[in-house]
């Protein structure tokens, strides 16, 4: 498994208190970048839009944690996964899909 290149998660997601429809993602007390929503009427996103935006971007080192485990685990003769670790992985696939609309 090569080394992630990215800021170390995990990332968490926070409203921002000096703009309306805007969400920061941060990782400890790293800013990484905000999810920006328009608030024109029927122009650009909704806040929910815009929350979720960020709540995906913050997921996504656990989204590669998860898939490389996935992987690992579909080359059954090859996988270093024990059988509880790919349950795991499994479940928390389902539920990064569930809460992401995948």
């Amino acid at each position: 498994m090569t080394k992630s290149k990215f800021t170390k998660g995990p990332w968490r997601v926070e409203k921002s208190t000096n703009f309306k429809n805007t969400y920061r993602v941060k990782a400890r007390d790293v800013f990484l970048g905000a999810a920006v929503g328009r608030l024109e009427s029927g122009n650009g996103t909704t806040a929910e839009e815009t929350k979720a935006n960020a709540e995906l971007w913050a997921d996504a080192p656990r989204l590669l944690k998860v898939l490389r485990q996935v992987l690992e685990y579909s080359h059954i003769d090859q996988s270093w996964l024990t059988l509880d670790e790919a349950e795991a992985a499994h479940t928390e696939a389902y539920k990064l899909l569930e809460k992401h609309g995948g």
